[in-house]
């Protein structure tokens, strides 16, 4: 099972959960088995339109901010089960909010949306996934699983 869009923070791949399967329509968290709260986090308007579209047509919830501080905002808020963040986002880098999401919700799934192959600050990391873009709805679909699965 192996996607070269898709890398696995912790080195191992693993089954995905039964809470992180995708089903149900489109329309967002309405209650369909494996429905999550999915906090959106791209500085690229068209980029976070297509994810945001994709991650909707899953059956998932999507919040959406354009920026790091936007995005803590969001987290203080209310309960989301994945971050995708874009990892070059100006001001506050995703690899920074990632730290202030565990702050905040120590449970929470992470993906990193990147153009690098190579994330440094990969390690460590446990219920996270490294997403390279280009993506596409399968890729994202797999980084989402592989972000809610137990080490």
């Amino acid at each position: 099972m192996s996607n070269s869009h898709i890398s696995d923070v912790t080195g191992h791949y693993k089954a995905a959960s039964s809470a992180a399967r995708e089903s149900g329509p489109a329309g967002g968290n309405s209650g369909a088995p494996g429905a999550l709260t999915v906090l959106l986090v791209e500085d690229d308007a068209l980029i976070r339109m297509d994810a945001a579209d994709m991650l909707r047509e899953m059956g998932h919830e999507v919040l959406e901010a354009e920026y790091g501080p936007d995005a803590v905002a969001q987290l203080r808020e209310r309960s989301i089960d994945v971050l995708v963040t874009d990892v070059g986002l100006p001001g506050m880098s995703g690899t920074e909010l990632a730290e202030r999401a565990r702050q905040l919700q120590p449970d929470i799934g992470l993906v990193f949306a990147t153009g690098d192959t190579e994330l440094e600050s990969r390690e460590g990391r446990p219920r996270a996934a490294i997403l390279c873009k280009p993506y596409d709805s399968v890729s994202l679909a797999e980084s989402v699983r592989r972000a809610l699965t137990r080490p």
